[in-house]
């Protein structure tokens, strides 16, 4: 018979159990850089490491797995170490990060060379404890439009310029020849969340507009502040719908085809409404969703972007 003597069994077994949350440990340790991946250099973009997958990325960035993969045109969740994916920004001057198991405010603010102060003050924290699924505002220095430009080589105002509006996120967003800049809060039209349909309901358009003004406001206006840039609205399919519900004739409907085809504005005191523009004026006093259908920003966004906008750039304003 084979005997194991128990000074032995226990020898072995303390070996065993020493390999065994080694490897835990090197697991771990490999997630958290995993996790912890970093940006590129060029904005708005990730580069794939060992051990990503779109879950981590996504938590990462605070962005769904959805999002990641409609923006990247991915088919399935599968990425490879090295890919360079798309990653859209919520909200100037934020990012956000998904905790995980293990986690400390103590190792998240190390990587993000940023305090736990800055942290607990970030996301109202009375206390450093933190928990599985968390998202936690991470206050990130924002870079300036005009610094991202200058290192793509994009000259004011920027030819190939599309503005992308997101009503659901509440975000305003510069793409340059389809690759993503930067991105802004933005809030909507009082009227609620639906398509604007007549003048009035101080609802926000949606669809495929251009800039057809831009004025700078000096002194600023209590409500527009210091930038506008008017919105082509309505746009030839509003026109079309408008021409079929009856609310505006043949020849209004004709005036609305002929300005957008010579990029001017189209009518704009007719049943359908006008008056639509990006502008600043956005304060906290305001609350969210205060303007009256236009897309209002602070200040200090309309500003960054200002001038690098170009009369007939277009406009995408999407649900």
């Amino acid at each position: 018979m084979f005997f194991i003597s128990l000074e032995g069994f226990l020898s072995r077994a303390g070996v065993v159990l020493a390999v065994l949350l080694f490897s835990i440990c090197c697991c771990l340790i490999g997630w958290h850089t995993a996790f912890a991946g970093e940006l590129t250099p060029g904005p708005g973009q990730y580069t794939v490491q060992n051990g990503d997958s779109l879950f981590i990325i996504g938590g990462r960035h605070g962005v769904s797995i959805e999002e990641l993969k409609r923006l990247n045109q991915l088919n399935g969740d599968m990425i490879f170490p090295g890919q360079v994916l798309t990653i859209p920004a919520r909200t100037t001057g934020l990012n956000r990060y998904l905790v995980r198991s293990g986690d400390s405010l103590f190792f998240i603010a190390r990587y993000y060379g940023i305090t736990v102060r800055d942290l607990m003050n970030a996301n109202s924290l009375q206390s450093d404890m933190i928990f599985p699924g968390q998202s936690l505002v991470i206050p990130v220095k924002v870079r300036q439009l005009r610094d991202i430009c200058r290192e793509l080589g994009i000259a004011a105002p920027a030819k190939d310029l599309d503005i992308v509006v997101d009503k659901t996120d509440h975000t305003l967003s510069l793409f340059w020849r389809g690759a993503w800049l930067k991105t802004y809060r933005a809030e909507l039209g009082d009227g609620g969340p639906g398509d604007k349909e007549v003048a009035g309901d101080h609802k926000t358009p949606c669809g495929v507009f251009t800039i057809t003004q831009k004025l700078v406001l000096k002194p600023p206006d209590q409500y527009l502040g210091s930038r506008w840039m008017r919105v082509g609205y309505p746009n030839a399919n509003d026109a079309y719908r408008g021409l079929q519900q009856g609310l505006i004739d043949r020849q209004t409907y004709n005036d609305v085809v002929a300005a957008l085809a010579t990029g001017k504005t189209p009518p704009q005191y007719t049943a359908l409404g006008g008056g639509i523009g990006i502008h600043g004026g956005s304060t906290p006093e305001f609350g969210s969703d205060w303007t009256w259908g236009c897309i209002g920003l602070t200040n200090e966004d309309v500003e960054d972007f200002y001038d690098y906008v170009d009369i007939g750039i277009r406009v995408i304003i999407q649900w």
